[in-house]
């Protein structure tokens, strides 16, 4: 804590510090001003908690000071030090909020009782002033979540507001409800990667930083408000009043501050004027679709994408993928790289010589082709695992990469992969490209090894089938054919439907039955035979394989011959 002295008398200033242990009130530094116009200087500069003053002085007196201090820095507690009774002078520092007025000489254990009760007070009022503070920021942190909330209903559920709130019109500075609004969006999935990378796992500080700068903007043009929308985690929204023609240019300020500050560029589809909140959803919609629609082959600087410009704009659908969709799987299912990459270099020609791709078709693109891949790798299996049931792919998957993750650990292969982004923001279509490209070799591997797996597990069944009568593990195969015992069981029991131990059980039991027709066998050289060295194991198994005894079986089938 600090404290002032303003006294035109040196002995006095002296005096007042020799009485006072300073370090049991918590003051640390002491001043000296030696007439109020010093004092206004010292306390507006330092802002003592602490202010003792003289009245009588030249230049600026007592009581002029304590008016200036009231009214500039209530924060500060006085007390009064003079050498003059007067009644005039005691009331004057009593209604200007003095804790004390003392008489010289100086009483030291006044003066020490005045210190006391004035550090209390100060205390008090600062346990006040703090909680004040506290509710103040709370306040002021809850103020945008409440707007958020406000417009993302609005967004989420139409008609579920019957109108602005006078809250909401107090908060944005509006005199009047709006009746239209136009709307624009703008995604982070399709931002550049790096701004991600700025608030690494803090998602919230990131757009809270996004719609400040946005707001800053806005609000000082009395333009529009921005928030994030509740309802799509990754979209800044930006409501613009009124019919707002000038949206383009707003928007291309926000995005120069944006580009300034954090050093990351966004596009941003702007939807038409529509009544609020009643179809504010619409201008939304449209401001989004905007956004999908948007060529992103295009070469132009234009950052703002219009409703107006998208709107019935929807070409190529699937990106022609339907008309190579039998080239490309010949070309997969030939393992061959040479013929799959000319394959889809016709491909991607027709799409380049379109000169249209919007985010929207890579949208239908992609579910198309997650049905085609689980047809193609279906077919490998005997078409038991086709997924004509399979869900369209979501704007999230696409855009974020989400993924079956089982599904990739087993095969190396993702079920989505995110759309590839330029560092500068917006769609890498070569790295698309190359992406794609990819994941047709990854698939062709697969139908290939599917194929050489099959012939190995056939390779198996027939050494089993060879050696069944003999002590054979899974071991002794496993080293055989040079593989892994857990490989083998998996793969074994995917084309066999059984595992190996069944298996050559099954194989025993099918030789044994065809040996009890055998009359001049004993039940014990059978059981030898296929591979049993106990006899009565081997009657259990065999009973456990066909309900009976082998000597059951033997009179059922052949006559107890």
């Amino acid at each position: 804590m600090k404290a002032l002295i303003v006294d035109d008398e040196k002995h006095v200033r002296e005096a007042i510090k020799l009485l006072v242990d300073w370090k049991s009130y918590g003051i640390d530094d002491i001043y000296e001003a030696r007439d109020g116009i010093e004092a206004t200087e010292l306390i507006g500069r330092l802002q003592p908690e602490l202010v003792f003053t003289d009245m009588m002085m030249p230049g600026m007196d007592g009581s002029t000071l304590l008016s200036w201090v009231a009214g500039h820095h209530p924060g500060s507690k006085t007390i009064v030090i003079s050498g003059h009774d007067d009644f005039q002078l005691v009331r004057g520092a009593v209604k200007s909020g003095s804790v004390d007025y003392i008489l010289k000489p100086i009483d030291p254990e006044q003066l020490n009782g005045a210190i006391a009760k004035a550090i209390e007070a100060w205390r008090a009022e600062e346990r006040e002033r703090a909680m004040s503070r506290a509710v103040h920021i709370e306040l002021n942190q809850l103020k945008p979540v409440y707007l958020e909330q406000y417009f993302s209903s609005v967004l989420s559920e139409p008609g579920a507001q019957g109108g602005w709130p006078p809250a909401v019109l107090r908060e944005l500075r509006l005199a009047a409800p709006v009746p239209l609004v136009r709307a624009a969006v703008a995604s982070l999935s399709l931002s550049a990667p790096g701004i991600r990378e700025k608030f690494p796992g803090d998602q919230e500080l990131m757009f809270f930083a996004l719609t400040n700068i946005c707001n800053e903007i806005l609000l000082e043009r009395e333009a529009g408000y921005a928030f994030r929308y509740w309802g799509k985690e990754q979209e800044l929204v930006l409501l613009f009043w009124g019919e707002c023609a000038g949206a383009p240019s707003l928007i291309g300020d926000i995005r120069e501050a944006i580009m300034l500050a954090m050093k990351a560029s966004f596009d941003f589809g702007l939807g038409q004027p529509a009544a609020f909140p009643s179809d504010a959803l619409t201008s939304y919609r449209q401001a989004r679709l905007a956004l999908l629609r948007r060529n992103v082959l295009s070469r132009s600087s234009d950052h703002v994408v219009s409703f107006d410009d998208t709107g019935s704009k929807r070409g190529a659908t699937l990106l022609s993928f339907h008309d190579h969709e039998e080239q490309l799987r010949f070309a997969v299912q030939s393992g061959n790289s040479d013929q799959l990459q000319r394959a889809l270099d016709a491909w991607f020609a027709v799409i380049e010589e379109s000169g249209y791709l919007s985010f929207e078709g890579l949208l239908d693109w992609r579910e198309h082709f997650e049905r085609t891949k689980a047809i193609w790798l279906g077919e490998s299996d005997g078409g038991d695992t086709v997924l004509a049931s399979k869900p369209a792919t979501s704007e999230e998957k696409l855009l974020h990469g989400k993924e079956d993750e089982a599904k990739s650990r087993d095969n190396g292969l993702s079920t989505t992969r995110p759309l590839p982004l330029h560092p500068s923001g917006g769609f890498h279509y070569e790295a698309w490209k190359e992406a794609v490209t990819e994941e047709m070799e990854t698939i062709s591997k697969l139908l290939s090894s599917a194929d050489k797996e099959k012939g190995i597990i056939h390779d198996i069944a027939l050494f089993l089938e060879q050696h069944a009568h003999e002590d054979i593990t899974l071991q002794d195969v496993a080293s055989r054919f040079f593989l892994s015992r857990e490989y083998i069981s998996r793969k074994f029991k995917q084309e066999m439907n059984e595992n190996v131990s069944d298996y050559i059980a099954g194989i025993r039991m099918k030789r044994a039955k065809e040996l009890l027709g055998n009359a001049s066998l004993r039940i014990s050289q059978i059981a030898e035979q296929v591979g049993f060295q106990d006899e009565k194991y081997f009657s259990k198994v065999f009973k456990k394989w066909t309900g009976c005894t082998p000597g059951d079986y033997r009179k059922q089938h052949y006559g107890g011959r």
